[in-house]
């Protein structure tokens, strides 16, 4: 049993209506108790117990025998009950421990046997103190390791009297004991042996942090959000002829500038291990046609006058096309970058650029197509003829009679009219007017406009969710990736029997080393193919994932006539709603008010 088993055992025989008991363990130790005017403890064969420790009641006894069965005093009261709670204060221990009589070793006792001892002026307080001589323990110290293995702290302990103390080699010593080889602090300690501040916290050695890099980027020099986004007057029109779209630049100007990855550099603990920064990403430029890299390879140069766009962190640079109509004195129009018709582009003439598209008149039954941004000052009148595609946004005062209207990005127009439109973003018509009357308006996240339909009931279609050819496109990728995965099986294999051969032979022959070279372009090629179309998979995923949200929404009216489309489900409006909106709610479709 050990001291706190024991004082309990005290304790409840103080408490329970038992005069006498006794108690004999296997392993030689006896207890026995008996309740009169003073209670007395008596075990033998425990002289190795925590005799210092043990703190009793003022009218109790504790004697420990050895096995020689002689007596050795612990504590003791002597009086009756009342005149030991008015003479004494009994102090217990919180804890089993070691009692120091002094603040140091070759400091004066706190108190002294039978000293008494005051508080204030009112209160006297007798403290009884065992002559015994402790056990002479050394000075020791407390060493504790931090989790991340950065600090070592530690605690002293004070000696008892005439006990040895700790010399800076044997701290030395017991700090390599337990691993600590890397940034001990000499100066903290000298400190402890000089202050002998025990019981409190000294830091001993600090590892050495790693310092954390920065990943590398691109610092565009251009405005990389700019759109085509019509002015909205303070009267509610929209200005769809100031429209600043073009980001122009000179031969000579900087469009980007690398901004290198910073590594960091490795710390290392107390332990003496490394301790790794973060890993941090590489920058490169991606650009096109008509720019140069700078001989430090930090700077993108322009080579021509033009503009510059930025499409998936790609940057492009073009010239500009001006023109004032396209005619028959133009002829169709293709070029490799931006486009700006001053006038109008007749019926029947096509304009294709690699680049953006802008165009300060009339758009009749013609065919534009562009890679960017699409702009009409003024408008599409389509003749059931005209074909306008773009791969980002088109902005349009209005779109007539448009036999197809299709963005890779918006579409935002004052009126849409008995055209086919689609968007893979947002399509709104938006302005004074806000119409959507007659063909089919599809985009995949949200379509919105001021009125859908008409009172006359026009048949009109607006269309939202998954789109049709991306739902395609993704699974033409996905068994192209299967083929190309089947086809890297193959050549690997390939390589590893050549490499095989060759380990056995010692060099191929010519046709096999050819064999291997082929090989090894072709797995190049391969790894590209597979890394363009996982990424467009991953891109057309996200976007046949956003048909959840997808939303129709009217700030004034939607008529009867108007047939609402989410995914593969139809909604028929059977009467007049104003200002709300359309959603899909798991198998039904839903209007809401705003």
């Amino acid at each position: 049993m050990d001291y706190e088993e024991i004082k309990k055992l005290i304790d409840d025989m103080g408490n329970a209506k038992i005069d006498e008991l006794e108690i004999e363990f296997p392993e030689g130790m006896k207890i026995s108790m008996k309740k009169n005017t003073e209670k007395e403890i008596v075990v033998t064969n425990g002289a190795q117990m925590q005799a210092n420790a043990i703190s009793t009641t003022p009218t109790t006894n504790v004697v420990l025998n050895n096995q020689n069965n002689a007596e050795v005093p612990i504590n003791e009261t002597t009086g009756n009950k009342n005149a030991q709670e008015e003479n004494y204060k009994i102090i217990k221990s919180p804890m089993v421990g070691t009692f120091y009589s002094r603040p140091a070793p070759n400091k004066e006792a706190f108190a002294k046997a039978g000293d008494t001892v005051k508080k204030g002026a009112t209160q006297e307080v007798t403290v009884k103190v065992s002559d015994e001589t402790p056990y002479p323990v050394s000075e020791f110290g407390d060493y504790r390791i931090s989790h991340d293995t950065m600090t070592l702290e530690a605690v002293f302990y004070p000696p008892f009297k005439g006990a040895v103390e700790l010399t800076y080699e044997e701290i030395q010593k017991d700090l390599k004991n337990i691993g600590v080889i890397s940034g001990i602090s000499e100066e903290a300690i000298r400190l402890f042996l000089l202050e002998k501040r025990y019981f409190e916290t000294y830091v001993l050695a600090k590892g050495t942090k790693a310092r954390e890099g920065s990943d590398g980027y691109i610092e565009y020099t251009f405005n990389t959000s700019l759109k085509p986004t019509p002015k909205m007057n303070e009267d509610g029109t929209v200005d769809f002829h100031t429209l600043e779209n073009v980001n122009h630049i000179k031969s000579g100007d900087v469009v980007a500038i690398l901004h290198p990855e910073d590594r960091g550099d490795n710390g290392t603990d107390i332990l003496g291990r490394p301790v790794y920064p973060r890993k941090v990403k590489r920058a490169v430029f991606r650009y096109g046609k008509n720019m140069e890299v700078s001989e430090d390879k930090l700077k993108l140069i322009s080579k021509v006058d033009g503009h510059v766009t930025l499409e998936n962190d790609k940057v492009f640079v073009s010239n500009v096309l001006e023109l004032v109509d396209v005619d028959a004195s133009t002829g169709d129009i293709n070029y490799s970058g931006s486009v700006m018709i001053k006038g109008n582009v007749l019926a029947g003439f096509s304009v294709k650029a690699a680049g953006d598209i802008s165009v300060s008149g009339i758009v009749e039954g013609a065919t534009i197509i562009a890679d960017g941004d699409i702009t009409f000052n003024r408008g599409v009148q389509g003749m059931n003829k005209a074909v306008i595609k773009a791969g980002g946004n088109i902005v349009s005062k209005f779109i007539e009679s448009a036999s197809s209207v299709e963005a890779g990005g918006n579409i935002e127009s004052d009126s849409i009219l008995h055209s086919k439109v689609r968007a893979k973003g947002t399509i709104k018509a938006s302005g004074r007017n806000g119409l959507i009357v007659g063909g089919e308006v599809r985009s995949i996240c949200l379509v919105e406009a001021k009125n859908i339909g008409n009172e006359m009931g026009t048949a009109t279609v607006v269309g939202v969710g998954v789109d049709p050819a991306a739902k395609k496109r993704v699974d033409e990728l996905k068994t192209s990736l299967q083929k190309l995965g089947d086809s890297k099986i193959q050549l690997n294999q390939i390589m590893t029997a050549l490499r095989k051969k060759q380990e056995i032979e010692g060099k191929l022959a010519p046709d096999k080393v050819e064999l291997q070279q082929k090989t090894m372009r072709n797995l190049v090629m391969i790894e590209k193919d597979l890394t363009e179309q996982k990424n467009e998979l991953e891109q057309l995923r996200q976007q046949l994932g956003e048909d959840v949200n997808a939303r129709v929404r009217v700030s004034g009216n939607i008529y009867v006539g108007v047939k609402l489309i989410f995914g593969e489900q139809n909604y028929f409006i059977k009467e007049k709603r104003t200002f709300c909106q359309f959603v899909k709610d798991k198998a039904d479709i839903k209007w809401q008010s705003l």
